[in-house]
C-alpha cells in the first residue's frame, strides 16, 4: 500500500513536469523514463545496493504491474540510467512537488548540511590520518509543509552564505516566496539585497554580533533588523529544516556510495525526492486523522445535543 501510494504520486508529478516517456526517438524503448525515475527513487527510499534492489523488486509483484514492468532490469540497467538521466530533469521534478501540494505563498527556510563519503569508514580514515571528504548540500524548503524546493550541492569546501541567492532566486521562479528565514550564517547585506529585489516581503536573518551598536552595525537591512527587530516565532520556524535533514539522514543514510561527481549529485536528488514522497503521504494520512477525529467530535456533539433536545421535550 505504502509503495503503491509512492509510486502514484511520482507518476503525477512527472506527468506534470512534462517529461517525455524516452529521451531520444532511437532508444530500445525497453524501460521507459519514467520507470527508471521512479525505480531510482525507490532503490534510494528503500537504502539499498543496486543488487539488493533487484532482489527486492523480484519479491514485489506489485511495484512490476503497477510500473508495467514486463521483465525486471538488470542492475546495470538502473546504473547506467542514473548516470545517464541529466540533472535539469531531476531538478524539474523536485520543483513540481511544491506546486503539486497547490501552495500559493510559501516560508521558506535556508540551510546546509554536510553527506560524508561512505567508501571508508571512520575508523580506517583515523588510522590512516586521512582527510575525511564531505559533500555540502544546501536546501530551500518550504516550513508549513515541510517540502524541499531546491536544491544546491558543492563538493568543494565553501561558504554556506555563496547559495543563498541562487537558492531563493530558484525557489522565487517556482512560486512566489513570502518570508525566507535563515541563521546568523547567512547574515550578509548582499542576502538582503537580493531578497529584496526579488520582492520578498520579509526577511529574517538574525545579525552575527548582536552586543554591537546600531550606529556601527554595515548596511541598511542590517540595521533595520537589528533597530525594529522580528518576530521570533517564525523565525524558529527555521528549525524544521534540521527536521529534513535529520528525517533524511535516518531513513536514507548520511553517507553517498556513488564514486564520481555526476552519481553523487544524483544520488542525492533522488534522495531528496524520496523525501518529498514521504512528506507528502505522511501530511496526506495526518490531515485525515485529523479529519476523522474532528467528525468523531462532532458526531458526539450532535449525538448529546439531540439527546438534551429529547430529554428536554419530553419534559
Amino acid at each position: 500500500m505504502k509503495y503503491s501510494k509512492m509510486i502514484r504520486i511520482l507518476l503525477d508529478i512527472i506527468r506534470k513536469a512534462r517529461i517525455p516517456s524516452y529521451l531520444h526517438k532511437c532508444s530500445n524503448h525497453v524501460y521507459t523514463v519514467w520507470q527508471h525515475l521512479v525505480l531510482l527513487s525507490l532503490r534510494q527510499y528503500e537504502q539499498k545496493s543496486y543488487r539488493r534492489f533487484l532482489d527486492f523488486l523480484h519479491e514485489c509483484t506489485t511495484i512490476q504491474q503497477q510500473l508495467q514492468l514486463s521483465r525486471l532490469p538488470h542492475y546495470t540497467t538502473l546504473q547506467k540510467a542514473s548516470s545517464r538521466l541529466e540533472s535539469t530533469i531531476l531538478h524539474k521534478i523536485l520543483s513540481e512537488f511544491i506546486l503539486y501540494i497547490k501552495v500559493r505563498l510559501v516560508l521558506v527556510g535556508i540551510d546546509g548540511t554536510g553527506f560524508g563519503h561512505g567508501q571508508s569508514s571512520y575508523y580506517y580514515t583515523k588510522r590512516a590520518k586521512l582527510r575525511r571528504r564531505f559533500v555540502k548540500v544546501s536546501i530551500a524548503a518550504d516550513m508549513n509543509h515541510q517540502i524541499v524546493c531546491a536544491i544546491k550541492i558543492r563538493h568543494q569546501p565553501r561558504h554556506d552564505n555563496i547559495n543563498f541567492a541562487p537558492l531563493l532566486e530558484k525557489t522565487n521562479q517556482i512560486i512566489p516566496v513570502n518570508t525566507v528565514v535563515a541563521d546568523k550564517g547567512y547574515d550578509s547585506e548582499s542576502n538582503h539585497v537580493a531578497a529584496k529585489n526579488l520582492g520578498i516581503a520579509s526577511v529574517i536573518i538574525p545579525p552575527r554580533y548582536a552586543d554591537v551598536p546600531v550606529r556601527k552595525t554595515k548596511g541598511h537591512y542590517r540595521k533595520a533588523l537589528k533597530r525594529n527587530g522580528y518576530d521570533c516565532v517564525i523565525y524558529h520556524q527555521r528549525n524544521k529544516v534540521e527536521t529534513i535533514f535529520s528525517v533524511i539522514k535516518r531513513m536514507f543514510g548520511d553517507c553517498v556510495t556513488s564514486r564520481n561527481i555526476v552519481t553523487i549529485n544524483h544520488e542525492l536528488i533522488y534522495r531528496v525526492i524520496a523525501y518529498n514522497c514521504h512528506r507528502i503521504m505522511r501530511n496526506n494520512l495526518i490531515f485525515r486523522i485529523w479529519f476523522l477525529h474532528g467528525l468523531r467530535n462532532h458526531t458526539f456533539v450532535f449525538y448529546a445535543n439531540f439527546t438534551i433536545v429529547s430529554l428536554g421535550f419530553i419534559r
